[in-house]
């Protein structure tokens, strides 16, 4: 696979969510680079019977979370109850990307945290693997 030197007269697009974080952005306009930044998608919330959820959850024993995003780790924690976040959902083993999603864990409450360092399946799938309460 040919891969092309960017040059910093090239023109970069960035695409992102809505209201994403602006991180690469910022960090390349330093860097003295052309950057466009196209908003191309939303993100919707699920609309569920969270009482429903939570009993199948129950059901199938989900004692291990994997989070990728904070938007999902909040919103997790505001649907479900307090008292099913006290006899439930904090007490999950929950695996997130990065030092960012691990300390907004441990902000909303969860003790058993652990972080990928990488987003990509292969190096998360290796540390759910190595440290899976059930080997």
């Amino acid at each position: 696979m040919l891969y092309k030197n960017i040059k910093k007269q090239d023109k970069i697009i960035l695409l992102q969510g809505e209201n994403g974080r602006n991180f690469i952005q910022k960090y390349l306009t330093i860097q003295g680079f052309k950057i466009s930044l196209i908003e191309c998608y939303k993100r919707v919330l699920k609309i569920s019977d969270n009482i429903e959820e939570i009993k199948k959850w129950h059901a199938y024993h989900i004692d291990t979370l994997i989070i990728t995003n904070g938007e999902t780790l909040k919103e997790l924690k505001k649907i479900i109850s307090n008292y099913h976040q006290a006899k439930w959902l904090l007490t999950c083993q929950i695996f997130v990307v990065g030092q960012r999603l691990f300390i907004l864990a441990k902000k909303l409450g969860w003790k058993k945290i652990i972080i990928s360092h990488y987003a990509n399946n292969e190096f998360l799938l290796k540390i759910i693997k190595n440290n899976s309460l059930n080997s």
